[in-house]
């Protein structure tokens, strides 16, 4: 079985990984040092929370509803750009793909109602698992084959939304591999990684009906290989 560290989580995040098969490893800045928490473990899974600091990717201007947590930036930052290092399996969800493509060497959109207006749902949170909007997915990338069950004529695919900040500036080595309907990137993937894929919505919501079941299993799948390697 492998273990997947996770820093910061909520329940569903993890009864999404143990319901894949997955042994959680919960990380904690306080408790758990880096480099050295990542030795034991064979994937990464970064959650939501509260905004990057966007003084991590050289914006000297912060939007006055960005909210940040200095020492959870530095902590999450910190996993990222190791995990990236090692070539670690790695899931991003909504503050996690903002925090991997800044630890990555992207940008962000600090807040999308002000800064790039649209009619679209971006922050719903009528429920966990409100369909906010659909997401157009690229063809021919990871994300594609993995929801390609999912995915219907056009490539799209009914998410649940809840964030006022996105990727602006893909960081390099990665592809936008989901798009909303405004244009607003919803996934990106690291093509050369073992397994390097974020995005926007909250799949660990559906843990229950198992909706994006795909997605946490893909990341347990490349763990698993990561670990047989790293014994070999």
């Amino acid at each position: 079985m492998p273990t997947i560290a996770v820093a910061f989580p909520k329940p569903d995040y993890l009864s999404a990984l143990r319901r894949a098969g997955a042994e959680v490893h919960e990380l904690a800045p306080e408790r758990d040092p880096l480099p050295q928490a990542l030795d034991a473990c064979d994937g990464v899974l970064l959650t939501g929370g509260v905004d990057v600091d966007p003084a991590a990717y050289g914006d000297p201007e912060r939007h006055p509803t960005t909210e940040v947590d200095p020492v959870r930036d530095a902590y999450e930052l910190a996993i990222a750009r190791e995990a990236l290092a090692r070539d670690l399996p790695f899931f991003a969800i909504c503050r996690g793909v903002q925090v991997l493509n800044v630890a990555a060497g992207g940008t962000l959109i600090q807040d999308l109602p002000s800064q790039q207006p649209a009619d679209v749902a971006h922050a719903d949170e009528t429920t966990p698992q409100t369909i906010a909007h659909r997401v157009s997915v690229a063809q021919g990338t990871r994300l594609a084959d993995l929801l390609a069950d999912r995915l219907d004529a056009r490539g799209e695919v009914a998410v649940n939304s809840r964030h006022h900040q996105s990727v602006k500036d893909t960081a390099p080595g990665f592809v936008v591999s989901a798009t909303a309907p405004d244009g607003v990137v919803e996934a990106i993937e690291r093509p050369a990684g073992r397994f390097c894929v974020g995005v926007q919505w909250h799949p660990e919501n559906f843990w229950q009906t198992g909706d994006f079941r795909a997605l946490f299993d893909a990341l347990v799948e490349a763990a698993n290989r990561y670990r047989r390697d790293r014994r070999a």
